[in-house]
Parts: structure tokens; C-alpha cells; sequence
């Protein structure tokens, strides 16, 4: 097992930018951890929307995907983007050696793609430039060094609460996760990264949508058979999106979804845009215990 010392840390940017100052904000916050951030010199050349442009973005992300000498593949943020280098990542053999991938939010759509295409496990949470603004002490911040540093990460969700009659009922299931930012998700069905949910246990989590927009989504979803053969969803935060009038209707549309669903729907899971994000395993055996003291175990 290498030191913290020797483990290089890659940084990649595949959706939007962020300031020179968080920049380095972040990669200060990675070194004061024991790890060797790594970055390209022109991770940040604003274009639109995005942090550099498309054949500069999968550039760097193949590079760093491809590197021999680490183990660690970290997304600077998210915002928008991640869905354009699709095509040319399918593209691109798989790499022989697996990577540590983590991020959250637009990297929805590289976690479809690394696990669906590559059978990689990877990692929804926290993206490097929320890291700096982090109390050290958080589980959140905790997690991330464990996974870099040890052999396993097998993390315990516990306080987990059933919303419909089939979360209610206590029964063990065995599955893998899938999923992550609801828009992302939802704006990813015919494409490259069309979520494939069957036998999944599928995790949402988003931020700033409001209560109608999640039910449009899940509707969408619903018909274009999303949810068929899907064994449980469990919500995480869905963070801001307040009504005009300062009412919060994303209560309704959460349950709304659980009581159409034929199957198993909790919520509580501690990952999204809330304070605390913790890491959450995707393509990893976990095993669901619905009921009274609902808990995912990896």
C-alpha cells in the first residue's frame, strides 16, 4: 500500500470551470491531505459553458485515464459538459488498468458510461473544488481519504426511511447502484449513457428543481420504461428549488414517485448538493434491507 505521500492524485475538469483561485484552493486542500494533486496547465480555459474546450477536455481525461503512475482519477467539478464527451469515449478501448473515479452531479454521465461500458466501479462524491470549503473533519472528507488510501471501501447507510408500503414490509435484496443526478439521468436516456436499470437498486439525488420539474422527470422516465425491473430507488438530497411563493414542493413529487412504484422506495441516503456528500459506491455488490431499520450495506 503506498504512502498518502506517493499517491498522485489526477484532476480533470469534463464539465464546467471554476475560478483560478478555487483552483488552487482545491489542489492546496489535496496536497494538505498528503496527496500529489496532478494537473494540466490548461485545465482551465473557459469556452461557453465549460471549463476548457471539448477535444481539450477528452484530452485531458484520457490522459489521465490512461496514466500509468496513478491510481486516481478526481473531477474538479461539475455544472455542465460531461455528456459531450460521450461519443469520442466510446471511442476509446477500454484502459487495462481500473481507476478510482470519483465525482458527482453532470458526472453522472461519465459514471453511466465507466460502469455500464467498462464494468468499473466508481464513485459518486464530492468533487474536488467543494473539498477546500469542507470542515476536515466531516465524514464526507473522511471517506474520500480512506478510499484513496485503503484496499476496500464498504460504507454502511443506515437511518434509511421507507416512503411506500413496499419499503415497509422488511426484506433483504442484493444488488449494485446506479444513478445519481436525476436531470443528468433523465437527460441521458438515448444516448451513450442511457441508463440501463434493470435489477438496479437506483439512487437521485439533485439540486435546485422544483417540485413539478422532478415530477416531469420521473414521468418522462416512467414512460419511456426506465423503471421497469428495477428492484429499489433510494433518494438522497434534493436541495433548494423552492416554489415563487417560498413553499417547497419537492416533498410532493419524492412521493408522488413512491407511490406509483411497484417496488421499494426509501429515502435519507446522506449524497447530493447538502452539506455532507458522502461517497457512495457505483457497480458494487450492496445488499438493501428494507423495513423498520432500512440500511444499504456494501
Amino acid at each position: 500500500m503506498k504512502k498518502k505521500s506517493q499517491i498522485i492524485v489526477d484532476i480533470v475538469a469534463p464539465a464546467s470551470h471554476c475560478s483560478h483561485d478555487e483552483l488552487m484552493a482545491a489542489l492546496e486542500w489535496v496536497e494538505a491531505q498528503g496527496f500529489i494533486p496532478r494537473i494540466q496547465k490548461d485545465i482551465i480555459k473557459p469556452e461557453a459553458f465549460f471549463a476548457s474546450s471539448l477535444s481539450n477536455q477528452i484530452k485531458q481525461l484520457k490522459k489521465a485515464l490512461l496514466a500509468k503512475d496513478s491510481d486516481i482519477v478526481w473531477c474538479l467539478r461539475g455544472g455542465y459538459g460531461s455528456i459531450r464527451l460521450l461519443p469520442e469515449l466510446s471511442k476509446m478501448k477500454k484502459p487495462a488498468k481500473k481507476k478510482i473515479f470519483l465525482g458527482f452531479s453532470d458526472i453522472t454521465s461519465l459514471h453511466l458510461f465507466f460502469t455500464q461500458k467498462w464494468n468499473w466501479t466508481t464513485y459518486h462524491g464530492p468533487n474536488v473544488n467543494g473539498m477546500s470549503k469542507k470542515d476536515p473533519l466531516a465524514q464526507d472528507v473522511k471517506e474520500v481519504i480512506h478510499l484513496f488510501t485503503e484496499k476496500n471501501y464498504n460504507p454502511v447507510f443506515d437511518s434509511l426511511t421507507p416512503m411506500n408500503a413496499h419499503a415497509k414490509k422488511t426484506k433483504k435484496m442484493t444488488g449494485t447502484v446506479s444513478g445519481g443526478n436525476l436531470k443528468v439521468v433523465q437527460s441521458g436516456i438515448g444516448t451513450k449513457a442511457e441508463i440501463k436499470a434493470k435489477g438496479k437498486i437506483l439512487f437521485f439525488e439533485d439540486v435546485g428543481e422544483r417540485g413539478y420539474a422532478i415530477d416531469r422527470m420521473f414521468e418522462q422516465m416512467w414512460q419511456s420504461g426506465v423503471f421497469k425491473g428495477v428492484k429499489a430507488v433510494i433518494f438522497g438530497d434534493f436541495t433548494d428549488g423552492l416554489e415563487k411563493d417560498g413553499t417547497d414542493a419537492k416533498a410532493v413529487a419524492l412521493q408522488r414517485f413512491a407511490d406509483a412504484a411497484p417496488f421499494p422506495v426509501l429515502s435519507g441516503l446522506a449524497c447530493g448538493h447538502d452539506k455532507l456528500n458522502r461517497v457512495l459506491p457505483f457497480n458494487q455488490k450492496a445488499v438493501l434491507t428494507t423495513g423498520k431499520n432500512a440500511q444499504l450495506v456494501f
